[in-house]
């Protein structure tokens, strides 16, 4: 059974991959994001008919002018993992939801994403990746499917582990505050 802790670490350690990612896009040669690309896809595993891939990514052979033109305006962050939950799932059982911030400066403390990973052939592995649906005001929020697994919309978790609460909009600090209070009872 895996814990808790090592949840955080998988999560926080497929976001320093993820930023190392998002960092080459804008400013290494091919060879380095492709590398890039390969680490990050150890941390995922496809179901059979879901499509994963990164989020970051490039069309290939740019001029170095124009990556340093598309560095320029960027300003990118590391996403921050604000809260990761452990669901009882009946097609997965145990299921963990890894709350992501954005990957821009603008975005960095508000909800950008909701991963799902669960233990497959003993390791942790992301099989699911869901963003907000901005078509349904929040709180509480709602998650639109984006690539991987679909995954039922889970009961009340069997733990939470708030790590950060996000700041940039107050509607998912609320939705934060709540899905850590009826784990824990706060």
């Amino acid at each position: 059974m895996t814990k808790m802790e090592d949840v955080v670490k998988f999560f926080d350690s497929y976001l320093d991959i993820d930023y190392a990612g998002n960092t080459a896009v804008y400013s290494e040669p091919d060879e380095v994001v492709n590398e890039r690309r390969e680490a990050s896809m150890k941390f995922w595993h496809a179901v059979p008919g879901a499509q994963l891939s990164p989020g970051f990514g490039r069309p290939m052979g740019m001029p170095s002018e124009q990556l340093a033109q598309l560095a320029a305006n960027v300003n990118l962050e590391r996403r921050t993992l604000f809260l990761v939950a452990e669901y009882s799932d009946p097609t997965w059982g145990t299921l963990y939801a890894g709350y992501i911030g954005g990957d821009r400066a603008r975005t960095a403390q508000s909800y950008g994403g909701l991963l799902y990973a669960t233990e497959i052939k003993g390791q942790l592995k992301i099989i699911a990746s869901y963003r907000e649906d901005i078509d349904k005001l929040p709180p509480p929020m709602h998650w639109r499917h984006s690539q991987g697994a679909e995954i039922s919309s889970p009961d009340t978790p069997v733990s939470v582990r708030a790590l950060e609460a996000p700041t940039g909009r107050a509607a998912h600090r609320q939705d934060w505050d709540a899905l850590r209070h009826t784990a824990t009872g706060l």
